[in-house]
């Protein structure tokens, strides 16, 4: 197998490299795909990484310049993979804001403005499951994309904060995956056009605790949350434009 899964290699580079402010995404997936599917375009060698919205994101390798990272882009979308996009690290450390890092514990995080409406979350309250008003309506907006586009797929993406047992967490986000799911439902989508996977309390979106131990709650809300990603039938997260 050729796939590359260095993250500390890759963030020391990083780090390391700083004049190299580019890198080439070959695509997004809201699973994790087998190398044969890269290898069967002709691309023998990438980058796997996970974001902190449940995404597989594969990356070409990092540039100086745009024009070299554009030049890498053309290329990828002549072997296949039309929605190759050039990453501008500075932009993502702005869009993330002052203190997030574009790298953290081998999770990349990427604001893709290009994909950013077809990644939503939702937020429950401590311990709950009931669906709240605001996540309603986001529901309510994917309800009638998917009935627009009927080759979409949703992936619901189940997570809770890190109080409580890790079983009772699996639990808790199985239950609010199936929340929206079982709204949906209601609103006519096909059960079979929606996947749920569940993560409890792993990969939170912002620590649950700081360095020293000490509960941080305002944290802990952002990771009782279920994330929609719309995807077309390979999998691959879709961008508005794509949807139209």
């Amino acid at each position: 197998m050729h796939r590359i899964i260095l993250f500390p290699i890759f963030l020391c580079c990083c780090l390391a490299l700083s004049a190299q402010d580019f890198r080439v995404q070959i695509a997004a997936f809201g699973e994790q795909m087998p190398a044969s599917y890269f290898h069967d375009k002709g691309l023998e060698h990438f980058i796997e990484t996970s974001d902190q919205m449940g995404m597989y994101r594969y990356l070409a390798g990092s540039y100086k310049t745009r024009d070299e990272a554009e030049k890498v882009q053309f290329e990828l979308q002549e072997k296949g993979f039309p929605f190759a996009t050039v990453i501008d690290i500075e932009e993502q450390r702005l869009l993330c804001g002052h203190g997030c890092p574009y790298f953290r514990n081998g999770v990349i995080f990427v604001q893709d403005k290009q994909r950013e409406s077809t990644l939503r979350n939702i937020y429950f309250d401590f311990g709950r499951y009931s669906l709240n008003q605001e996540s309603r309506e986001v529901l309510k907006e994917v309800a009638d994309i998917m009935s627009q586009n009927t080759k979409l797929r949703l992936k619901l993406l189940g997570y809770t904060d890190g109080v409580g047992s890790a079983q009772a967490n699996v639990q808790l986000a199985t239950n609010r995956a199936r929340s929206a799911r079982n709204f949906l439902i209601n609103k006519g989508i096909r059960a079979d056009r929606m996947y749920i996977k569940v993560f409890g309390e792993a990969d939170p979106a912002a620590p649950n605790a700081d360095d020293g131990g000490d509960d941080l709650p305002e944290n802990r809300k952002w990771n009782r949350r279920v994330v929609l990603a719309l995807v077309d039938e390979s999998g691959e997260v879709k961008t508005d434009k794509e949807m139209k």
